[in-house]
């Protein structure tokens, strides 16, 4: 297919917005990944720490455990 001028001038407008789209999502999934990454390590930290403060200190003394946003209480091997 042979473009005219104007529509070569009109495709390289319309490649560079893709271009600039495909950067945009690509930065975004690129953020999204790396705080889920956060928020799993954030996760398992806390729940090495509660389990450590429910053996030292009984769970009625320690943060509630939201199953709701933390997943499956940790079952808690006593020494």
């Amino acid at each position: 297919m042979t473009l005219t001028e104007r529509q070569m001038h009109d495709l390289a407008g319309r490649l560079t917005r893709l271009a600039a789209l495909a950067r945009e999502a690509n930065d975004a999934s690129t953020a999204e990944h790396t705080a889920r990454q956060r928020r799993n390590d954030a996760d398992k930290k806390f729940a090495v720490e509660w389990v450590e403060t429910v053996r030292q200190y009984g769970e009625a003394n320690a943060p509630a455990w939201m199953e709701s946003l933390r997943g499956p209480k940790p079952v808690i091997a006593h020494d």
